[in-house]
């Protein structure tokens, strides 16, 4: 989007646009204006807008706009019957429907196309300023109507209104919608939000950031969702920053207590920068985690993976129970949650809780733990009679070698090294004798 403190290169002006037979028109009349025929170029400069909305309509048309269809079967009577009245007055008429009917211009953008279009007949027309003196229009107004007509209409998609709203959340809605980002930002980049107007941008991201807290309760419909979200960051990265930083905050404050999640793991999952949310609701976030709610402890990973929040994530771990772990229906055990429950079953103080930690591990929770993680298990056990002496050492010591973490001949070692030589493989024990 070109800089509206900077004076726009005109060579950069006609690449922007994006019909072949406006880019023609403006490329006639920036030639007019180099050559000092500012006239012509204000005239060449309006026609380009004509030709532009008009073929706006038909691709409105083709998307299976009904009123784009109308006003352009009016347009092709009047050519076909040769009625210059009713042509002229369709030509009068052209940026009121584009501004009032389709949304293709805003007020603002309205009014200088009004100027533009004034200004035309003043050129295409004998107007006299005086008795004796012709209206002979500045070099400086002539590149002004070239400006305004490529930034304004001709460099958008023919859609931008809430038409252009609409069709992307209804994309983003479908179900078929990608949720890789790469894929979703190329979707975007052939449509509306290809050279988007800023408040279409900003309208999309508030009403998916509404959509999204609370979080639906469609989970694949939550991760499109964030998904166009980070699509929209990466094309519109100023405007999106903006918004988060003005949106974001308030939505967040509005949660009730029991739905808080849902901003903490939106904001996890890279929606907004963390310096930038206002300094209450990082205070907010900050206790919440701390005391994450049990029912919640099954995004304890994505927060402890949070940088800003992995502090107050690794202390929620450091007070968790088993009966909490073994709740959370993790599909791998967080590395850090994995160490807590070793610490957990090597402090064990009966039999009982052996048996219960013992049979988690033995049974599915072995997988979980690194190579150095099993090595701290084996070596803590010669530590706690409850463990030794437990009914469910055995299977535990199985299921360790049986995963493999740790080479046969190292994980007898181990054992053997740990006053646990009676869980020696017996081709190892042989070969010790021997």
């Amino acid at each position: 989007m070109l800089r509206t403190s900077t004076l726009a290169d005109l060579d950069e002006l006609i690449l922007l646009c994006r019909d072949e037979k406006s880019r023609l028109y403006i490329e006639e009349a920036v030639s007019c204006y180099r050559s000092g025929a500012f006239r012509s170029a204000i005239v060449s400069t309006w026609i380009a807008v004509c030709y532009d909305i008009i073929d706006k309509l038909r691709e409105l048309a083709l998307a299976g706009d009904k009123a784009a269809e109308q006003h352009l079967e009016k347009i092709e009577k009047a050519r076909v019957n040769a009625n210059v009245s009713t042509s002229l007055q369709l030509e009068r008429e052209l940026i009121e429907v584009a501004k009032s009917q389709f949304d293709l211009i805003s007020p603002l953008e309205y009014d200088d196309l009004v100027r533009l279009r004034d200004d035309r007949n003043r050129c295409a027309h004998p107007s006299l300023v005086s008795a004796d003196q012709a209206f002979v229009p500045p070099g400086e107004l002539a590149r002004l109507h070239i400006r305004s007509a490529v930034v304004h209409l001709l460099q958008h998609q023919p859609v931008q209104g809430k038409y252009a709203l609409d069709r992307l959340l209804r994309q983003v809605e479908s179900e078929y919608f990608p949720i890789d980002v790469d894929k979703a930002r190329s979707v975007f980049s052939s449509g509306p939000l290809n050279k988007p107007r800023e408040t279409l941008v900003r309208n999309l991201i508030v009403i998916l950031l509404k959509r999204l807290l609370p979080a639906p309760t469609d989970y694949n419909l939550a991760a499109r969702m964030r998904t166009a979200l980070h699509a929209i960051s990466q094309l519109q990265h100023n405007v999106f920053d903006k918004v988060i930083c003005e949106s974001l905050p308030p939505l967040i404050r509005g949660l009730p207590d029991n739905k808080l999640i849902d901003g903490v793991l939106l904001i996890a999952k890279g929606i907004g920068r963390w310096p930038a949310i206002d300094i209450d609701v990082r205070t907010k976030i900050e206790i919440f985690v701390q005391n994450l709610p049990t029912c919640y402890f099954i995004y304890i990973d994505d927060l402890l993976d949070y940088e800003p929040l992995n502090n107050y994530a690794t202390a929620r771990v450091q007070i968790s129970s088993r009966d909490e772990i073994i709740a959370a229906p993790f599909f791998y055990l967080p590395p850090a949650v994995a160490e807590k429950y070793i610490e957990l079953y090597l402090k064990v103080k009966n039999y009982a809780e052996a048996n219960q930690f013992g049979s988690d591990i033995a049974n599915w929770r072995y997988l979980d733990f690194s190579a150095d993680q099993q090595f701290l298990i084996i070596r803590g056990i010669q530590h706690n009679s409850q463990i030794r002496e437990s009914k469910a050492l055995p299977s535990v010591i199985a299921a360790l070698r049986k995963s493999n973490k740790i080479p046969a001949e190292e994980f007898d070692t181990v054992l053997t090294e740990n006053s646990l030589s009676k869980y020696v493989t017996r081709a190892n024990l042989e070969e010790d004798q021997d």
